[in-house]
């Protein structure tokens, strides 16, 4: 005979034991105290949540299978958001992201503060939801460390794709934000910061997606000497689904604790998503937070445009590259600030691996992560598997025919991603015996000291340990014509060549930096 808390559980889902054992009592006709002790006693399926408090004593119980469902976290969140939990708004966040975020974009979207009295930092929410069992670090190839609830383990892999090109596709979405508020004169021109910045955007106590100091007439306090002290703007960005109600409700405590904070001056507060639903659109509106779609921003063709990026950049991830739809996405959003420079990068990208491809050099992957103990990480973006011959690694730096690859990047790639990848490679069973071959690809000269850097580096190297190579420009444009594919040629001339049927050099020297930067402004675009 079946367990009747069992069946209760199956029948109602997760549950606090609070609410469970009026259940128990009501079903099975006995009084709240023997309910409580039925349920104390519980075995076989019947599982208990540890290590996260709730009021009275209460435990958050469950069936072993239904660990890690929708319904799972539904609940779990929810229980813990009605005791105004910052570990179910943190849980209910993730959720709203698809279960799993970079791990450095965790303390935004966590709903809790860096560092504020009386509140938990949004780095021990992570840590006590750790300790719980309920979420996890992992390494994702092509974004790094990311924080996700706790699944199977091959969920972690499923999804990748869509998710870095849901990330592109947010940072575009951010530089369109920036530009707006630029030109609209809402935030001031040359402070706006965006969550790509090396320090995370920060007002009072919370980091942002993107934040910037307003002049506007509404936010701005004086002193009591006259002088102007600037509100705030601060902005999230979420492509991932549609904003529900219980996703809505971590940036809506964010911004209601701001706004409680006496010296931070006022603050203008966006969420940005594709839709939201219903419900949870009014609350934001009356939270009094700009609830924005791409569409209500910027347009009908911008937003459509940003959507088929998403689609675009994950069609690529999985073998069916179309530079002809990239074509239109350069039209499209090249007239956004940066987005050429974001979609030049990931295109030559998804070139070389399509080179490679049609080269036959054996089975082809794209951006894997090599973990190794006191080395770090190092990410290949390219990397081939010739099946007991080589293995063969190729960093891409798809940049402006204009423009230098910066000597920090390439530095990176030569001292620390190559020797990196190649522990990694040796420490590896079936590659650990194979050859290992390392290059640098790119579409913009390097300055005359980094290929002396590479040069010497070049000549020191034993090949008997690994080798190295470097394909400039001319390079790489050769190696588009040898594939014989015209999509693929129009692309490199359209987009990685200064026009008139020239090819960047594979050095050029440095300009002297002006001795004072200029200041920017957005006459010419009123």
């Amino acid at each position: 005979m079946a367990d009747p808390i069992e069946q209760i559980l199956a029948k109602l889902g997760p549950s606090l034991s609070s609410e469970l054992a009026a259940v128990v009592a009501d079903r099975l006709k006995i009084s709240s105290v023997a309910a409580r002790q039925r349920l104390s006693r519980a075995r076989g399926n019947v599982r208990r949540l540890s290590g996260i408090p709730f009021p009275r004593n209460a435990r958050f119980m469950y069936l072993e299978k239904q660990f890690g469902s929708a319904e799972y976290w539904h609940r779990l969140a929810n229980a813990l958001t009605a005791n105004n939990s910052a570990l179910g708004y943190a849980i209910a966040a993730l959720r709203q992201h698809g279960g799993m975020v970079p791990a450095r974009q965790f303390p935004i979207i966590s709903g809790s503060p860096v560092r504020q009295l009386k509140h938990l930092a949004a780095e021990t929410v992570l840590q006590r939801l750790t300790e719980a069992g309920l979420v996890r670090t992992v390494a994702v190839p092509g974004i790094g460390e990311c924080v996700a609830l706790v699944q199977e383990e091959k969920y972690y892999a499923v999804g990748t794709a869509e998710m870095r090109a849901r990330l592109i596709t947010e940072e575009i979405l951010l530089s369109a934000v920036r530009d707006w508020l630029r030109k609209l004169g809402i935030a001031s021109y040359n402070l706006v910061s965006t969550r790509t910045d090396q320090k995370l955007p920060q007002v009072g106590t919370f980091v942002w997606d993107l934040s910037a100091p307003s002049y506007l007439g509404a936010v701005v306090r004086f002193t009591r000497e006259g002088e102007p002290k600037p509100g705030f703007v601060a902005c999230d960005v979420n492509l991932a689904s549609d904003i529900t109600l219980d996703g809505a409700a971590p940036f809506i405590r964010k911004c209601a604790t701001l706004r409680a904070l006496r010296n931070v001056g006022s603050c203008i507060q966006l969420l940005v998503a594709d839709r939201f639903q219903k419900d949870a659109f009014l609350a934001l509106r009356s939270a009094g937070i700009i609830a924005a779609t791409p569409k209500s921003l910027f347009g009908q063709d911008i937003a459509d445009a940003l959507r088929e990026l998403t689609s675009v950049l994950t069609s690529a991830a999985y073998s069916t590259f179309d530079p002809e739809q990239f074509g239109h996405l350069f039209r499209t959003l090249g007239k956004i600030s940066g987005a050429t420079n974001q979609l030049r990068g990931a295109l030559f990208e998804y070139m070389v691996a399509d080179i490679v491809k049609r080269s036959n050099l054996g089975d082809v992957t794209t951006n894997r992560v090599f973990k190794v103990p006191d080395k770090g990480k190092a990410e290949i973006d390219v990397l081939t598997i010739q099946q007991n011959q080589k293995v063969f690694a190729i960093e891409c730096k798809g940049y402006s025919p204009h423009a230098i690859i910066p000597d920090d990047l390439f530095k990176r790639w030569l001292q620390h991603n190559v020797p990196t990848a190649y522990a990694y490679i040796r420490q590896h069973p079936e590659w650990q015996n194979l050859p290992a071959h390392f290059e640098f690809w790119t579409s913009a000269p390097i300055s005359e000291e980094m290929l002396a850097l590479f040069k010497n580096a070049k000549a020191a190297i034993k090949p008997s340990r690994y080798t190295i190579d470097l394909r400039g420009p001319l390079d790489v444009w050769k190696a588009c014509v040898d594939t014989g594919e015209k999509s693929l040629i129009d692309a490199y001339s359209n987009h990685f060549t200064p026009g008139e049927g020239s090819i960047p050099p594979l050095v050029r020297s440095r300009r002297p930096a002006p001795a004072t930067a200029p200041v920017e402004d957005d006459w010419d675009d009123l």
